[in-house]
């Protein structure tokens, strides 16, 4: 191709990073691009069928922009959180509402009782062997962290009850519907500790986990549970 026949975008295209829940109410990431400033890029220098790669992709705000243009949308990144974000968003195009609310109906039978017993129980001190769930491994954390272990990152109550939620969310036999409810579980994750921070001025529970924003684990002054 004769670069000099490619037609530069001149004129400012204003962020609109709200606009699109797909990529900004589904999970939080690192630096996400704006959806629309992507695809206006995809729209100048692609036809419908053409095949648009971004090897740094992130959360897929690009393939999956692609594959909304009637584009073919590769998707690669080194981080396997950003891979597994965009993958689970194309998973919900293989299945249907009537799949999410029958799964949700049951996992919500076997744990709501559960979740809300420990909950009303204000003591702190919660014995994890009580609850037979599968824990991860209490991981040694950046040096640069608020906390040495995984383990305190959350909160006995929350730490039980995202492990109660992901050992049902588990048994789920169909794959798509997993990885959806997996994704669910994850972004669920990243306000469900404490490192998120409120915004001041707002709700509690408006603002978003420090690791996203700040790139450390900064233990928030005030945890909200």
């Amino acid at each position: 191709m004769n670069y000099e026949t490619i037609i530069p975008i001149s004129q400012h295209i204003p962020a609109n990073r709200q606009g699109a829940k797909r990529h900004y109410g589904i999970h939080p990431y690192f630096t996400r691009r704006p959806f629309n400033v992507v695809r206006d890029y995809i729209l100048q220098y692609s036809n419908q069928g053409d095949t648009i790669i971004d090897p740094f992709g992130g959360s897929g705000v690009t393939a999956i922009e692609a594959f909304l243009e009637n584009r073919i949308g590769i998707q690669n990144d080194i981080n396997p959180l950003a891979n597994f974000i965009a993958s689970g968003i194309v998973e919900l195009t293989k299945i249907t509402v009537d799949d999410i609310q029958e799964n949700l109906s049951i996992i919500e039978h076997n744990c709501k009782k559960i979740l809300i017993e420990l909950y009303a129980n204000n003591h702190k001190e919660i014995d994890y062997n009580e609850y037979s769930v599968a824990l991860p491994e209490n991981i040694q954390l950046p040096s640069n962290s608020d906390v040495d272990r995984y383990y305190k990152l959350f909160t006995p109550r929350q730490l039980i009850s995202l492990a109660i939620l992901k050992d049902h969310i588990d048994k789920i036999e169909n794959p798509s519907i997993k990885h959806v409810f997996l994704l669910a579980w994850s972004s669920t994750l990243a306000r469900i500790n404490k490192t998120f921070i409120s915004t001041k001025g707002r709700a509690e529970t408006r603002g978003g986990s420090s690791i996203f924003s700040i790139y450390r684990y900064n233990i928030a002054k005030e945890v909200v549970e």
